[in-house]
């Protein structure tokens, strides 16, 4: 079975911001965005694991529920730094 190295922070950052960026206060433009996520991914710790290409979906579920309140609180810091100095 082929497995894989992810670091799952990435994806449920992503997610997370992608349900929340209405509510943040910074633009939302592609470039801030990336901004945004890269911040706050530099404030959160990795997560990594060997998983076979299938079982990804659940295991990123699982570990969203975990983490959420360190993401959201990670996001909103993020974009109050961006949104101080943004870069569009």
């Amino acid at each position: 079975a082929l497995s894989i190295y992810k670091n799952y922070m990435e994806t449920l950052v992503e997610e997370v911001y992608s349900r929340c960026k209405d509510s943040l206060p910074c633009c939302t433009c592609e470039r801030c965005r990336d901004d945004v996520i890269a911040y706050a991914l530099n404030r959160l710790p990795p997560r990594y694991a060997v998983t076979p290409e299938g079982g990804v979906y659940t295991k990123i579920k699982g570990l969203e529920r975990q983490y959420y309140t360190d993401i959201v609180a990670a996001l909103t810091q993020a974009a109050q730094v961006v949104n101080t100095n943004p870069r569009h």
